[in-house]
C-alpha cells in the first residue's frame, strides 16, 4: 500500500488548529478556569548526626526520620475557577515531602507517598457589601511581617499542630521536634473599609480529635494598614483551643512594624513582638501559660546598583524554665521559618521552633549575568542557643546549638525555572554532641524549582 495517503492525513492533522478550551454551556458553568502548578524537586544529603538528634527529640527510633541521601520535594497542581456574581473557587493538590517527623522521599514504597488536598475553598467576593470577601473551606492562613521574611508566628497549612513538638511527661517539657504539616479548614473574612487598611477574621479547625472540645481550633483577628508611604503596621489576636493532652485555651497578641528610610529605600527597619497567656489542662491540674517571642532587625542596600545588601536580626522564642511546675513559659506557634537548613528547616533539619535565641547576619550579592541569566548568592550566619533546658534527658543541661553558616546559589534560568544549590554547616554544637555524639554537621541540597 502506498504511504502517500497516511502521510497526507498525518500532515493534515498536524496542520489543523487545535480547538480552543472552553467552559461548559450550563448556566452554572465556570466563566474562567486557570491551571497552575509547582514542581519543587531537590536532592538532599545530610549528616547522620542530624537524623540521630532529630529522632531523639521527636521520640522516634534512630534511623527512622529519613535517609541521609534522597530525592524529595513538592509537586502541586492548582485550578482557579471563576463563576458568576463574584464567586470563585480553588482546588489544589499536593504531595507531602515529610509528615509525622519522617521524610517522604520520591523513591519509596507507595504507602510512604500520598497526594492531599492542600487547598479547596469557595470565595464570595463583594459579599453583601463591596468591602467584604468571604472564604470557606481548606485554605492556607499565612501572615508575614515583611515580604522578605518567612512566617514567624502563623502559616496554617505549612506547620505542625500548635501543641506539636511539646510532650507531657509528669509535667510539661518542650522542644521536641515534630516535623509535620496540617490543614486549616474553616471560614475567613476579609474586610477592606479603606484602600490602605484590611481587617481579617478567621475560625479554623486545624486538627480533628473527636469532640469539639478536643479539636484544635484557631480563632483570630488581624488588622494591617499603611501608616505612611514607606511604613506599614499590623496587630494580631488569636485564641487556640483544644489540642489533646495539652488542651486548654491560649491567647496570643502580637504587633509588627516594617518601614524604610531614604528616597531609594536604602535602609529597612522591622520588628514583631508577641505575648502569650492561657491555661493548659493536664492531670493533676492546670498549668498557666506565660510566654513571649520577638524578631527585630535591619536591612541595608549597600550600593545604588542594588546588587549588594546586608541584613542583621535577633529573635527569641521563650522556653519553659522549670519542667513539671504549674507554669509553662515555652512559646507556641504555627511558624514556618526555614532560613537555616539544619536548625530551622522543617523538611531538611531539626525544626527548632521554640525555646531558642538567635543572632543572625546575612549578605546577598547579585544578580550577576551567567550565560545571559541572573545568578544570586546569599550567605547566612546564625548563632543559636536554648533559653531553657530543652527537656531531653540525653541533652542534659547543654543549651548551645552552635553556629550555623549557610551558602545559597540561585540561578534563574527564566522567569519560571530556578536551579539552586544550598549548603549548611553547623559547628561547635554542645546540644548536637549530647544528642548524637558529633558537635558538627553538614547538609547540602540541590534544587530544581519550576512554577507555571
Amino acid at each position: 500500500m502506498s504511504l502517500a495517503l497516511p502521510l497526507a492525513l498525518l500532515l493534515a492533522a498536524q496542520a489543523a488548529p487545535e480547538p480552543p478550551v472552553t467552559t461548559g454551556t450550563d448556566r452554572g458553568s465556570a466563566v474562567r478556569m486557570q491551571l497552575s502548578g509547582h514542581l519543587d524537586l531537590h536532592y538532599l544529603y545530610r549528616a547522620p548526626a542530624i537524623e540521630d538528634a532529630g529522632a531523639l527529640l521527636n521520640s522516634l527510633a534512630p534511623g527512622t526520620t529519613g535517609s541521609s541521601t534522597q530525592w524529595s520535594g513538592r509537586i502541586s497542581l492548582r485550578t482557579d475557577i471563576e463563576v458568576k456574581d463574584f464567586v470563585s473557587g480553588v482546588i489544589e493538590l499536593e504531595n507531602r515531602s515529610f509528615e509525622d517527623g519522617i521524610n517522604r522521599p520520591f523513591s519509596a514504597s507507595p504507602p510512604d507517598s500520598s497526594v492531599e488536598f492542600k487547598q479547596g475553598y469557595i470565595e464570595l467576593g463583594q459579599f453583601l457589601t463591596p468591602e467584604l470577601n468571604v472564604r470557606i473551606g481548606i485554605q492556607n492562613v499565612t501572615f508575614r511581617n515583611r515580604p522578605q521574611d518567612e512566617p514567624f508566628f502563623m502559616d496554617l497549612g505549612e506547620s505542625e499542630s500548635f501543641s506539636g513538638g511539646f510532650q507531657a511527661a509528669g509535667g510539661f517539657v518542650g522542644n521536641s521536634v515534630d516535623r509535620d504539616i496540617g490543614q486549616a479548614t474553616g471560614i475567613r473574612l476579609f474586610y477592606s473599609p479603606f484602600e490602605i487598611a484590611t481587617l481579617q477574621a478567621f475560625w479554623m479547625i486545624y486538627q480533628e480529635r473527636g469532640g469539639s472540645s478536643q479539636d484544635e481550633a484557631v480563632y483570630g483577628v488581624v488588622a494591617n494598614s499603611l501608616l505612611a508611604e514607606q511604613w506599614s503596621a499590623w496587630i494580631l489576636a488569636t485564641l487556640v483551643t483544644g489540642g489533646g493532652d495539652r488542651r486548654g485555651s491560649i491567647e496570643t497578641f502580637g504587633a509588627g512594624l516594617d518601614g524604610y528610610f531614604g528616597d531609594a529605600k536604602d535602609l529597612e527597619l522591622f520588628f514583631e513582638v508577641y505575648g502569650q497567656w492561657g491555661t493548659l489542662v493536664h492531670a493533676p491540674g492546670a498549668v498557666q501559660k506565660e510566654a513571649y517571642a520577638f524578631n527585630a532587625g535591619a536591612r541595608w542596600m549597600a550600593c545604588d546598583c542594588r546588587k549588594l545588601w546586608l541584613e542583621t536580626a535577633v529573635s527569641r522564642r521563650s522556653g519553659d524554665r522549670h519542667a513539671g511546675d504549674d507554669h509553662d513559659q515555652a512559646f507556641q506557634s504555627y511558624e514556618n521559618v526555614n532560613r537555616f537548613v539544619i536548625l530551622e528547616s522543617s523538611e531538611f533539619g531539626l525544626d527548632v521552633d521554640t525555646n531558642v535565641t538567635q543572632f543572625r547576619g546575612a549578605v546577598g550579592v547579585g544578580p550577576f549575568d551567567v550565560s545571559g541569566r541572573p545568578l544570586r548568592i546569599q550567605l547566612d550566619v546564625g548563632h543559636f542557643s536554648a533559653v531553657a533546658p530543652i527537656g531531653s534527658a540525653a541533652a542534659g543541661n547543654a543549651r548551645g546549638w552552635g553556629t550555623e553558616t549557610d551558602l545559597l546559589f540561585a540561578w534563574s534560568y527564566n522567569e519560571s525555572f530556578v536551579l539552586s544549590l544550598k549548603g549548611g554547616w553547623l559547628g561547635d554544637s554542645d546540644l548536637l554532641r549530647k544528642l548524637s555524639g558529633e558537635n558538627h554537621a553538614i547538609t547540602i541540597v540541590f534544587g530544581a524549582d519550576l512554577r507555571f
